[in-house]
């Protein structure tokens, strides 16, 4: 298609004729050395399926058989692309897999057509109707985001008979008629899955005139080629080819990065440097803050009696987390999905998307004096920063100081947090928007202390060995929030229910009552949680221990949600990827024991602390009077991810604690 519109450019004069005629056969020639599978795509070859089976493919569900995608950019940004796949199944998971084909497309940007759908079998092609076997439908992730987007759709396409051993071809065509950056050139590919990679052939055709950077990262040695070529003509033209063989499939581990971080890739684009990203969003965003009548006045009502700036900032933040809701509809004209909704519109409508929420948080801020900036967020991930893309999925706030730096960042959108920024947005890629010095950054870790979770526990036990105290739970940072976020949607009795489970988790025995605890939507302080408690804490009939009780310690082996969780998810016994944890906090319980009847003799474990990369772990026993016992535990996560090679610390810490709660505390009263 390409070299066929090139030609009607031409002047029809036997010399034009005659450079058109050479022109073209330049063309052909380049592609065939470029790409010869292009060529034999056209035709009902398909002696290159035998090579798929399960001898030459021992571990796959499924292999790419072959892929040959081209992608023409113009200098306005816009584009056409053609992309040709073949599929071989070859067990159940594979064919589970790919009973239904899912295409994505954002109307408001683009096109997309299947062209072509077959299932080969034993050479033989069996044509799929595609306009019969296919539908359209809204994006789920409209309604799990609780946006509605009536442009963002997804095609899905039924392959009705599929078999063991067929191998599914389809032809999709789009056309990019709107880029999202004007004269603009960017993008990245997978070259490498989940599945084998036999042959990926991906072509990309720009102007000459174009400045394209691009990067091949985490390369497989040897599994890549990578060809250019000038096409001459009135308009000329830069093909370049990378062409991807039989590259290994990427066996999915538990909670790893996803694919895009660890995957062979390429990247590539014409933006300079992230400013120039940063600069398209502010000139987008600029033009919607200028704040109304209505917005001021609900400024000065909230800033007013508030003594100091952490004060006003916290009132402006709580304010439109809280009182406009998160939801909305897509209803932008220039960039939709980038660009926020006029601020004055999403005050008055008390609802936004982040990016309206964020837009509004700024007006507000600005107004009352603040540096504050939008700005862009790739949640719970990470962008390579070599080459600058545009692939952020959230808009947030920044507040700066008179040097420019950042001293807090603000996300609007949780309506249950007291944190301006939850910790799944800490390590993850941002990007200021402003017309100067803004560089793509990682917002930073928050401290374990910040995220604490603080167990108290005052018992006493008798010399029949009956134990009986009360326990007082404080929950600050992501811990309140997560608490919160569990409670809030529950009835009081659902809310009981839960803390009970809390407690009996630790001990079941436990005999439960007077329990208390801090109103969910209450964010004036901590939420906190109260319970009395008593148990017998002798494990086995008095005759058969001679008098001595053990263990009588009832939450200093596993105390907090997070920590039981955390330590779930070591679960392999190497790994090959990260793991992402997603938090950093600490664990502080204190326990004080008092004995109605001093006993004779207590047998305390040794005083253990252990520390590394990824956590402290310390542990201290003290008896300062006889009738008297004090345990103190403090736990910390340090990383919210840890690398393969730092991965055996995780389960050397599951051992750790299988032997702390396995250690017996003997309590001796025989004279």
């Amino acid at each position: 298609m390409f070299y066929k519109s090139q030609t009607r450019k031409f002047d029809p004069t036997i010399k034009v004729k005659l450079q058109a005629f050479f022109f073209i056969t330049t063309c052909i020639i380049a592609l065939i050395s470029l790409a010869p599978a292009v060529c034999r795509a056209q035709t009902a070859d398909y002696g290159f399926l035998q090579e798929i089976n399960r001898h030459n493919y021992p571990f796959a569900h499924t292999v790419l058989a072959r892929e040959i995608e081209h992608i023409e950019f113009h200098a306005d940004g816009s584009r056409e692309s053609q992309d040709d796949v073949y599929l071989t199944i070859l067990d159940d998971e594979g064919k589970q897999n790919h009973k239904v084909l899912s295409f994505s497309v954002d109307k408001a940007y683009s096109q997309l057509k299947i062209e072509l759908c077959e299932l080969v079998r034993a050479g033989k092609s069996n044509k799929i109707d595609v306009a019969a076997q296919s539908h359209e439908e809204a994006a789920a992730d409209n309604s799990r985001s609780n946006i509605y987007n009536p442009l963002q759709k997804v095609i899905k396409l039924f392959i009705p008979g599929l078999k063991l051993g067929d191998t599914i071809h389809y032809r999709l065509k789009s056309r990019q008629f709107k880029p999202k950056i004007e004269r603009q050139i960017y993008g990245s590919i997978l070259g490498q899955y989940d599945i084998p990679i036999r042959s990926y052939i991906f072509t990309l055709t720009t102007p000459i005139s174009c400045r394209l950077n691009w990067l091949i990262k985490d390369e497989i040695k040897g599994k890549v080629t990578y060809r250019k070529t000038r096409l001459p003509g009135t308009t000329a033209k830069t093909i370049r080819t990378w062409h991807f063989r039989n590259v290994p499939q990427i066996v999915p581990e538990p909670d790893m990065p996803s694919f895009r971080r660890v995957a062979m890739r390429l990247l590539y684009s014409t933006l300079p440097d992230w400013q120039a990203i940063s600069s398209w969003y502010d000139k987008l965003v600029a033009k919607k803050l200028a704040p109304g009548p209505q917005l001021k006045e609900t400024v000065d009502k909230l800033v007013t009696g508030k003594s100091g700036r952490r004060q006003k900032m916290a009132a402006l933040f709580y304010y439109v987390a809280r009182e406009i809701r998160y939801l909305g509809v897509n209803g932008e004209t220039e960039r939709p999905g980038f660009e926020p909704h006029d601020v004055n519109l999403t005050l008055s409508r008390r609802h936004g998307v982040c990016r309206d929420k964020a837009a509004l948080l700024v007006s507000m801020l600005q107004y009352a004096g603040f540096n504050a900036k939008a700005t862009l967020m790739r949640v719970g991930d990470k962008l390579d920063y070599e080459i600058p893309l545009p692939y952020f999925n959230h808009a947030i706030v920044a507040v700066l100081d008179d040097h420019n730096s950042v001293t807090d960042f603000l996300d609007p959108t949780s309506e249950t947090s007291r944190q301006f920024l939850p910790d799944y947005e800490r390590e993850c890629s941002y990007l200021v928007a402003d017309r100067q010095h803004s560089d793509l950054g990682l917002t930073p870790p928050v401290s374990p202390a910040k995220n604490s979770f603080k167990l108290d526990v005052t018992e006493k036990i008798t010399a029949a060995g009956i134990l009986s105290g009360r326990i007082k739970v404080d929950c600050s940072g992501f811990n309140d929030t997560l608490m919160r976020s569990i409670m809030m949607n529950m009835s009081k009795k659902e809310q009981r229910n839960f803390l009970e489970r809390f407690f009996l988790t630790q001990y079941s025995t436990l005999e439960l009552s007077n329990i208390k605890w801090s109103a969910p939507g209450d964010r004036r302080q901590n939420f906190n949680f109260s319970g009395d408690f008593s148990v017998n804490a002798l494990n086995e009939p008095k005759e058969k221990t001679g008098g001595k009780y053990l263990q009588p310690l009832l939450f200093i082996a596993n105390p907090s949600l997070l920590e039981r969780w955390i330590i779930n998810q070591a679960d392999m016994t190497r790994r090959r990827y990260p793991i992402k944890l997603g938090y950093t906090f600490s664990t502080i319980a204190e326990e004080r024991l008092t004995f109605v009847q001093p006993p004779r003799k207590i047998c305390l474990p040794q005083a253990r602390r252990r520390e590394n990369k990824v956590f402290t772990t310390t542990l201290f026993c003290t008896r300062p009077t006889p009738d008297k016992l004090v345990i103190k535990r403090r736990f910390a996560l340090k990383k919210t991810e840890v690398s393969a090679e730092n991965y055996h610390l995780l389960t050397g810490l599951q051992n750790y604690k299988r032997n702390l709660a396995l250690t017996p505390i003997i309590i001796d009263y025989n004279k």
